[in-house]
């Protein structure tokens, strides 16, 4: 059995110039002209984990709980993350690239091991078609639809005990059908506005179901740069042959 969870996301620069030019004036909001837009940024997820997955066949899932406000910093080995889009007119394409690499180290009861060590690395790829559903000189929203891939390796160690350290690793990869909405609305007349996506998918293609929402607040400091801080929060329900 499987049920991961990525939680708790707060992003600096998340999206700064992925929706720079959006705000850069009214006109900018509901351009549908025929000239390619190209946007990309590299963005940071302070990402906390909290799940199960599957040790030996007929003992219970290991919990796995590492909150983003107090642990990851500790715990994190490495992480990239990078959205881009290319839009023309009323049609676009999307992509959203996510890394992470999260150990951390428990106390266990027993006679044979003390410690068990948890590391969790995580691919997670989305490439989506969208069309510009609304548009006016405040606001957009953009229906989308496309695939998310998803690669799992969870690697446990038991160490720390009279016995030799044991190590259990799981790996499994799918692809999920995605669909959802994501939509930009100014602040009134500042260079404030907010930007909110929400994704379903999974469906029982490849997991049984994923949902996937995020909010964030921009501020547009020129023409070509801005920033947004914001909360995310990832969760898929996959199980496949006691992973």
């Amino acid at each position: 059995m499987g049920h991961l969870q990525l939680r708790c996301f707060i992003s600096v620069l998340a999206i700064s110039l992925l929706f720079s030019s959006f705000l850069a004036s009214n006109q900018a909001v509901a351009d549908t002209s025929d000239s390619w837009e190209f946007h990309i940024a590299p963005y940071a997820w302070l990402a906390g984990l909290d799940g199960s997955v599957a040790t030996l066949p007929g003992l219970p899932p290991a919990d796995i709980d590492i909150d983003f406000y107090d642990d990851i910093l500790g715990n994190i080995n490495g992480a990239f993350m990078l959205v881009g889009e290319a839009r023309k007119g009323r049609f676009g394409i999307t992509m959203d690239l996510v890394y992470t690499d999260i150990e951390t180290d428990s106390a266990i009861p027993g006679q044979n091991f003390t410690t068990l060590t948890s590391q969790t690395t995580n691919w997670i790829v989305s490439a989506a078609g969208f069309y510009r559903m609304m548009a006016n000189d405040q606001a957009f929203i953009d229906g989308l639809a496309g695939v998310r891939y998803w690669s799992a390796d969870s690697e446990l160690t038991l160490s720390g005990g009279p016995a030799s350290s044991y190590a259990i690793d799981n790996s499994e990869d799918w692809f999920d059908p995605i669909i959802g909405v994501k939509g930009l609305t100014r602040l009134g007349e500042s260079r404030f506005c907010v930007i909110c996506f929400l994704l379903i998918g999974g469906f029982g293609a490849g997991s049984d179901f994923l949902w996937d929402v995020n909010a964030n607040l921009g501020y547009q400091w020129g023409e070509i740069f801005s920033t947004t801080i914001g909360y995310r929060y990832l969760d898929v329900d996959y199980e496949d042959d006691g992973f």
